[in-house]
């Protein structure tokens, strides 16, 4: 634990004592302390610039805590205009910021802070532990999530290596399921937009949104609500560029088909595949557009 630490003189009054100074990573501000030969008799008390610099915080942060009551200084002394910190106040202070560490707001630690009964200080750390485990179970979701994208984009991007973006193909699909986006509000309110890929329909000048979900989206969450895309033969193009000329990548695959003969749906699906969340050129984004043979 000490190896690492570095021991400097350091000078309060007419007094000097050994200051170990290790920068705190897994160690507590008090095995700082220990590691560097500290015990209550050598020095009781710590001036605000002490304190703010063992714990690497502002001394601004400081005042706002004595100012709310949260950690209030032992000692005032008027004459040199410095406050100060008992030994003891160094483990209350680990305390706050371990608290911090679990997400409390500063009324919450101090009403823990101020509890008495064992009871209260277990049912509130086990509260604390469900709190963690919610979270961890969140991440988790996030982390398969993420990996879904990004093996959709990693197979895109071996498609644009392996064909022509101007080139022209027709392609069989079964039902394929999307979560419908209703509204702005959805789209950027909805953590499905971010980490699954983007689903554009294009039908009769109006415009509305998806997100692609894979299969087995159902199965982990089956309160969703999922409309499919129709099985069929469609004829797939892409367009690489902005949304803005994304139509005229449209007009051109739909007037391939009429030239061939073929009645195609009124309705265009454009999923996107390099897009903003990946490609700050919106020139370089990547939209593959499908429209069904009828």
């Amino acid at each position: 634990m000490c190896q690492g630490s570095r021991l400097s003189q350091r000078a309060i009054g007419s007094r000097t004592y050994l200051f170990g100074i290790l920068k705190i990573g897994n160690s507590s501000a008090v095995d700082t302390l220990l590691c560097a030969g500290y015990h209550a008799s050598m020095q009781e008390y710590f001036t605000t610039g002490e304190l703010s610099e063992l714990f690497h915080i502002n001394v601004q942060t400081l005042h706002y805590y004595d100012s709310i009551g949260l950690l209030t200084p032992t000692i005032r002394d008027s004459h040199i205009g410095k406050r100060l910190y008992s030994f003891e106040q160094v483990y209350k202070f680990t305390t706050i910021r371990y608290q911090q560490k679990l997400g409390k707001s500063l009324k919450q630690i101090a009403d823990y802070m101020g509890s008495t009964d064992m009871t209260d200080v277990l049912n509130d750390l086990k509260q604390q532990l469900d709190i963690v485990h919610r979270k961890m179970d969140e991440l988790r979701v996030v982390g398969q999530t993420i990996e879904e994208k990004v093996s959709f984009i990693e197979q895109k991007f071996e498609e644009m290596n392996s064909v022509d973006v101007d080139s022209i193909k027709y392609e069989t699909f079964p039902e394929r399921p999307y979560f419908a986006a209703e509204g702005d509000e959805f789209q950027f309110g909805n953590d499905f937009f971010y980490v699954y890929p983007t689903v554009v329909f294009h039908e009769h000048g109006n415009k509305s949104f998806g997100v692609f979900v894979p299969d087995d989206f159902y199965e982990k969450h089956p309160l969703s609500q999922l409309t499919c895309i129709s099985a069929g033969t469609y004829i797939c193009g892409y367009h690489l560029g902005t949304y803005e000329t994304i139509f005229d990548s449209i007009d051109r695959l739909r007037n391939l088909a009429l030239q061939k003969g073929q009645k195609v749906s009124d309705r265009t699906v454009c999923f996107n595949i390099i897009d903003q969340f990946v490609e700050p050129d919106s020139t370089k984004y990547l939209t593959q557009l499908q429209i069904q043979i009828l």
